[in-house]
């Protein structure tokens, strides 16, 4: 018994030794209940803030030495950082906190103050050793009264933006900082950000990333100061506005470990200086305009023995490879685990000491220069995660080697010229999840070995040539798949048994252009798809009922022969593509309300029929719609003003009449559509309200008035404008010389009058040939199949998206043009099609009509143009359509190597003074024949025939001629009809024997040939 009270007071001494003496005092733990009391707490993280001993609290420290223990620190990170309901929310940062008199830590990070201000009595709190209050969503100027905090050595104001300092004078007092973050403080308004921090003797880490600095904040006077930064380890710069090459105090920080300069706009070399940074760990420079790196890339990669990470993405490194130079460091070879350069120009092959880098897990690559084959040496990179070689010109085989990175999660391979077959050793990747080899040359069939990837969650072979039968046992193991993408092969075959149900739930399924050979039954199992894509897959016969009920946002079966009425989808649906294929039918009358979330709804070129309901203005979101090639008649609905997302409306080739209603123009339209259709009337005042529209198309209707000025005045990104075949009158207005970005000006055959503006020499968009393409940045999506009908070449056709790129036309005519060709029109120098035909245009064709070198297609026939043909047309080396008939030409037609092709005799008839190939010669051109040589004997024997040869010719002349003439002169109706008889007799005869001579020579050249 006596063993065990000693042993009793020896764990009792025990205790109070390591025990605190007491609770935290009272005074404290009321001061912490009431900051309690100013909080919400959805979460209930501070459940356990009761009782007397506050020590004990949920991110409550006590000092524990002292015989009433004072609290020392307050950590209420909320670690769940992206939960909402996790966060403490607080109107304002309660005072009480002022009476934990003895307090070193505070952390109230990753909460919500709702936008109040730091509070002034936190510069009280003078014991502060370390003070974090990132992502609190404070606002307003950060108060000077913290440089009070004389002791701080660690201070995060970090934000989501709204904190601003104007004067950073109040930081220099904090002598003992060694930890600094003012990442997304706005500091643009403190000039003295550099000078301030080259003050702080302790600085060791410091962050201002997001401030909006720039170049003014790097003043050259801060660089000969007692440099403090010398000593920085950590130094972040990022996402600002600094420009030219980096500044040159940087080259003494040669005790960075750390150095992050992306997003921002620095440019010309990475300088050698960095090689001096021997202790470098983290380098990112991506995201700027560096062009070149100085000593070649060894400098900063392969003799780095500490680098970890190494990110110089999205620059615009161009023509340097990659390959070591000079004396190769063997510590390269072990420690670099991160690695990008992705988005550069980087050339040359991939060198096989790549696979020296033995310790790497992220290599990125993709969108370079790269050519030659994938080094075997890279299978030696077996601690490898991620690997991106995409949208290179990579060729060759994909080395079996490959098989080796049995850690491999990410594999992108896509937009190459990569060939052969897809290796079998792929299948040993088992921690495979992401495979991307779309769009490269890769054929034969599928590897059976695929279905052994059973981590795999992406299979993308899109657009390749890859052949033979996908079956379902090839797929049966994929359990984790979500995503198949197999589309473009046109090759491969899916061959599924109709009551197959697979191991995988899909989120997207891409198939186009593969065989199918009827609806995939499986799809029905697939409970989680959201987009579907099987368009050019003969595909036939009504849809399944099961389809429309899916949940799925996404739908494409376009190009298929899918039948049978039109069926409305589940009421979540984003985008309906159904165009080219044979639905009929109406649409439902209550469309808009079984669909309200329709953003892109596509049924071109079907076989729909009735009026447009009006129930499809309920969808508030739509944003596409193309309705176009169908039989769709009736008036359009009066209820678009509500649709304030609409960009696109293509009506055409339907039997739509009426008037356009004034709510269709809605200010975010940037293409209208309506060709060929029976509207009719005005255009409507609201129209001029479309100040977006690129494209304005009402052609082949029966529009009429004048064509309105404004158009001119407010659609200034106009490219296409397209009035043909109307009843539009009046003079073309001259405002339409204001639209300087039109590419296609066609108001043909309508009943215009007056003169062509010379003005419309000022249109720069049929004068620079752009070099980069408007419609490719206008419609990101490719799926898109946009079009319009223009007469380049005397004939109509169909210009679609790729063609749309590049052409350039203007077509004013069958109009009652009158005046002259204006000069001005000459300068257009990017016209590839110039239509003035069947107008009243007169004086000449203008003298430098040479200068529109990108013609092909010239038409100005059927005018009253005079003169000769300009000398400068026979420099129109590509124009391979020519009309100028039917004008008063005359001269000699020029000569040019084109205009010698262009042979038929077409293109000049009506111009009775034309001559020249490839009609009958000049008389310039015809040689003098010699006299005929005869003897003296000869003349004076046939002298006497001749006399009296000529006598019967004149008597038989005289009695003809009086026997006509003299009732020609009693006779004044039959005088007219015989001159109107020669006169018309005189031209069929001449051009008959023109035209016969022609063809004579055509033969002869052939025959000759």
């Amino acid at each position: 018994m006596l063993a065990f009270s000693r042993l009793c007071i020896l764990i009792l001494c025990f205790l109070a030794k390591t025990l605190p003496s007491s609770a935290c005092t009272e005074g404290e733990r009321e001061a912490l209940l009431r900051f309690k009391l100013s909080l919400t707490d959805p979460a209930h993280r501070l459940s356990s803030w009761m009782g007397k001993d506050c020590c004990k609290w949920t991110g409550v420290a006590c000092d524990g030495t002292s015989p009433d223990a004072h609290v020392v620190k307050l950590d209420l990170q909320n670690l769940l950082q992206y939960s909402s309901e996790n966060k403490l929310v607080g109107h304002e940062l309660n005072s009480s906190l002022l009476e934990l008199k003895y307090l070193e830590y505070l952390d109230l990070s990753q909460n919500n103050f709702e936008d109040c201000p730091i509070p002034v009595f936190l510069g009280s709190m003078k014991r502060l050793i370390y003070l974090n209050l990132s992502s609190t969503y404070f606002t307003g100027v950060v108060p000077s009264h913290l440089g009070n905090l004389s002791s701080l050595r660690v201070l995060d104001l970090s934000s989501y933006g709204g904190l601003v300092v104007d004067d950073l004078s109040w930081l220099s007092r904090l002598s003992s900082l060694h930890r600094l973050d003012m990442s997304t403080v706005n500091v643009s308004e403190a000039r003295n950000v550099m000078t301030v921090i080259n003050m702080l003797p302790s600085l060791l880490w410091l962050s201002l990333s997001v401030c909006e600095l720039n170049n003014i904040h790097l003043s050259d006077h801060v660089y000969y100061m007692n440099n403090s930064l010398r000593k920085l380890q950590h130094l972040d710069l990022s996402a600002n506005f600094f420009e030219g090459k980096l500044p040159y105090f940087l080259s003494n920080m040669t005790s960075l470990s750390f150095l992050d300069l992306s997003y921002n706009k620095f440019s010309r070399s990475v300088p050698r200086f960095l090689a001096d940074f021997k202790g470098l760990v983290h380098l990112n420079i991506e995201n700027n305009y560096f062009d070149n790196i100085e000593d070649q890339f060894s400098m900063i990669l392969w003799n780095r023995c500490h680098l970890k990470i190494l990110d110089i993405s999205d620059n615009q490194f161009q023509g340097q490879t990659i390959e070591p130079g000079g004396n190769l460091s063997l510590c390269a070879a072990y420690n670099i685990e991160r690695l990008d350069l992705s988005n550069n120009k980087f050339g040359g092959q991939l060198p096989d000491s790549l696979g020296q880098h033995k310790r790497l897990k992220y290599l990125d690559l993709h969108n370079n220069l790269f050519h030659g084959p994938i080094p075997a040496s890279i299978g030696r990179l077996t601690a490898l995660k991620e690997l991106y070689l995409s949208a290179n010109k990579l060729n060759g085989t994909i080395p079996d080697s490959i098989g080796r990175l049995t850690g491999l999660e990410t594999l992108y391979l896509y937009i190459n010229q990569l060939s052969g077959v897809i290796p079998a050793s792929i299948g040993r990747l088992t921690a495979l999840r992401e495979l991307h080899l779309a769009g490269n040359e890769l054929n034969g069939i599928v590897p059976t070995s695929l279905g052994q990837l059973r981590k795999l969650e992406i299979l993308d072979m899109s657009s390749n040539s890859l052949e033979g039968v996908i079956s379902d046992a090839q797929l049966a193991n994929l359990s984790m798949l979500n995503i198949l993408r197999t589309n473009s092969n046109f090759m491969l075959t899916f061959n599924m048994s109709s009551e197959w149900i697979p191991p995988f739930q899909l989120k997207e399924v891409r198939l186009d252009s593969c065989k199918l050979g009827a609806f995939p039954q499986w799809l029905r199992t697939q409970k989680e798809l959201q987009e579907l894509s099987l368009s050019n897959c003969s595909i036939s016969g009504y849809l399944p009922q099961w389809l429309p009920e899916m949940r799925v946002l996404f739908v494409s079966l376009t190009n298929n022969n899918i039948s049978g009425p039109f069926q409305s989808f589940s009421s979540n649906i984003i985008n309906l593509y159904l165009s080219h294929n044979l639905i009929s039918g109406s649409l439902p009358n209550n469309i808009g309300d079984l669909m309200p979330a329709l953003e892109r709804l596509l049924l071109v070129n079907n076989l729909l029929n009735a009026d447009i309901p009006k129930s499809l203005c309920k969808m508030k979101s739509l944003a596409i719609l193309d309705l176009s090639r169908n039989r769709l008649s009736g008036d359009l609905p009066h209820c678009w003003e509500d649709l304030h997302e609409l960009t696109i409306v293509r009506l055409s080739s339907n039997r739509l009449s009426g008037m356009i209603p004034s709510s269709l123009a809605q200010s975010s339209l940037l293409w209208l559509q309506l060709n060929n259709n029976d509207f009719y009337g005005e255009l409507p005042l609201a129209l001029k309200y479309c100040s977006s529209l690129q494209v304005l198309d009402l052609g082949e209707n029966g529009f009429s008035g004048y064509i309105p000025i404004w158009i001119g005045e407010n659609f200034k990104d106009l490219r296409i404008l397209r009035f043909h075949r109307n009843y539009f009158s009046g003079s073309i207005p001259s405002q339409l010389c204001q639209i300087h970005s039109l590419k296609v000006m066609d108001i043909g055959v309508n009943s215009l009058t007056g003169t062509i503006p010379p003005c419309l020499g000022n249109v720069t968009g049929m004068v620079v040939i752009e070099s980069a393409s408007w419609i490719s940045d206008f419609y990101a999506a490719s799926w898109y199949d946009v079009n319009i009908m223009e007469v380049i070449r005397g004939v109509e056709l169909e210009y679609t998206k790729g063609q749309l790129e590049v052409i350039v036309n203007m077509d004013l005519s069958s109009n009652k043009l009158v005046g002259k060709i204006p000069e001005e029109l000459t300068t257009l120098a990017g016209l590839l099609g110039l239509n003035l035909s069947h107008n009243h245009l007169s004086g000449s064709i203008p003298s430098k009509i040479g200068d529109l070198k990108s013609l092909v297609s010239l038409d100005i026939s059927n005018n009253h143009l005079s003169s000769k043909i300009p000398q400068s047309m026979g420099a129109l080396t590509s124009v391979s359509h020519l009309n100028l008939s039917y004008n008063n030409l005359s001269g000699p037609i020029p000569t040019g190597s084109q205009l010698q092709t262009l042979n038929d005799p077409s293109i000049y008839a009506g111009n009775s003074g034309l001559c020249g190939a490839p009609l009958p010669k000049c008389p310039s051109d015809e040689p003098s024949q010699p006299p005929a040589s005869i003897s003296i004997s000869e003349e004076d024997e046939d002298q006497c025939k001749k006399v009296w040869f000529y006598v019967n010719i004149m008597s038989g002349f005289a009695t003809g001629f009086w026997g006509v003439v003299g009732v020609l002169l009693f006779k004044r109706r039959w005088r007219h009809f015989f001159f109107r008889f020669v006169e018309a007799t005189y031209d069929k005869i001449l051009v008959a024997v023109q035209v016969r001579v022609a063809r004579l020579k055509i033969k002869r050249n052939q025959l000759e040939r």
